[in-house]
């Protein structure tokens, strides 16, 4: 599982990341050359940046098939339901992450709407990507327990409701943050 979340997050996150930014700075011209905010040159594609990328994005997809073990237990559904709940919680959860308003980040590349919307689909790729491979082929010897006892099923409850009040206020932020940049 570890080593799928670190190929999916090389895969996606670096690579599909990368090709992002290139995609961004193409839809404005005038970020070519402009420091970002992290300090690097947009649109100047280097080896040891895009490794650099890469490297961070496989220790991040590690780190995520590391958060899904932990979580899976609160997932609940059909199969397609799962894959949905944990592609909008990692689109989300991470964009929201991503997504700042106090740079220049956001506010140069444009449309701005477009520029949110990417960095809010690349975690969201490999949360849909990690959950069809853990749930099909990984974790197919491993099912999810099931709820027994009325205090396993009330406490199982209750945290699903918190984790879905954390997301609804992280996308609540997401869209607040959007709006300031748009």
């Amino acid at each position: 599982m570890l080593l799928a979340g670190a190929v999916l997050g090389a895969l996606i996150g670096g690579v599909g990341g990368r090709l992002v930014m290139f995609l961004l700075v193409r839809l404005s011209p005038e970020a070519d050359g402009v420091t970002s905010d992290d300090g690097f040159e947009m649109g100047r594609f280097t080896l040891s940046g895009s490794l650099n990328l890469v490297v961070v994005c496989t220790v991040l997809g590690a780190v995520g098939a590391v958060l899904y073990l932990l979580v899976r237990w609160l997932l609940f559904g059909p199969w397609w339901f799962r894959v949905l709940s944990v592609t909008l919680a990692a689109g989300v959860g991470v964009g929201n992450i991503i997504v700042h308003t106090d740079g220049l980040d956001f506010s140069l590349l444009q449309p701005a709407l477009v520029s949110v919307l990417a960095f809010v689909a690349v975690p969201a790729a490999y949360g849909a990507a990690l959950t069809v491979v853990a749930e099909r082929r990984i974790l197919a010897c491993w099912p999810v327990p099931p709820e027994t006892g009325t205090v396993g099923i009330a406490t199982l409850w209750v945290l699903r409701a918190v984790a879905l009040v954390v997301g609804v206020l992280s996308l609540v932020d997401l869209v607040g943050k959007t709006a300031v940049v748009a």
